[in-house]
């Protein structure tokens, strides 16, 4: 145990406790992390500060020195909180979903994939992606992609089997969480 907190321990305590509830509870003892990062932290930023501030100017005034040491800490402040204590903060259930549907493949890419290989003659067709590694990487049925590429529009079709791609989007959506679960 180091001793009392100090300002830069208060702070990263109250922001992890609003920033990232579950990682703060996940701390064996929270208390006397948060002091031995409040140490750390003040230890960086004075040596950061001395570094930043520099030698003392010939002729500086009394109160152009203060400017310059304030100026300093403040500018190390900045940089150690950024490399010790801000952190990412942890987004709700739906936030979470919310993003990954944002960033995941549209639906529509399937259909554009479907037209793009209808468009060429059946003898000439491009194998860019296996129907199967398809199927596996949208978690959907090889016959679901067959029957898209064997349909007169793949956008109507994927249009009348809008809840089989609602189900594939949550499976998808179950892996990509089993994949950060297991990257943390």
């Amino acid at each position: 145990m180091v001793g009392p907190m100090n300002q830069y321990g208060l702070i990263a305590r109250d922001h992890w406790l609003k920033a990232a509830p579950s990682r703060y509870a996940a701390l064996p003892n929270p208390e006397e992390y948060f002091e031995d990062l409040g140490e750390q932290v003040q230890s960086q930023v004075d040596d950061l500060s001395q570094t930043i501030a520099g030698p003392d100017p010939a002729g500086e005034t009394y109160l152009q020195k203060v400017g310059r040491l304030t100026m300093a800490k403040g500018q190390a402040e900045e940089i150690v909180l950024a490399d010790l204590v801000w952190i990412t903060p942890e987004l709700s259930a739906d936030e979470e979903r919310e993003e990954w549907e944002a960033t995941r493949p549209m639906d529509s890419s399937l259909s554009d994939w479907a037209w793009q290989m209808q468009d060429y003659p059946e003898d000439e067709q491009p194998l860019t992606v296996d129907v199967e590694d398809l199927a596996a990487e949208w978690a959907l049925p090889v016959t679901f992609i067959e029957e898209l590429l064997a349909s007169k529009s793949p956008t109507a079709f994927l249009t009348e089997h809008a809840e089989i791609l609602k189900q594939s989007a949550n499976e998808r959506y179950r892996r990509f969480q089993n994949k950060q679960d297991q990257e943390e």
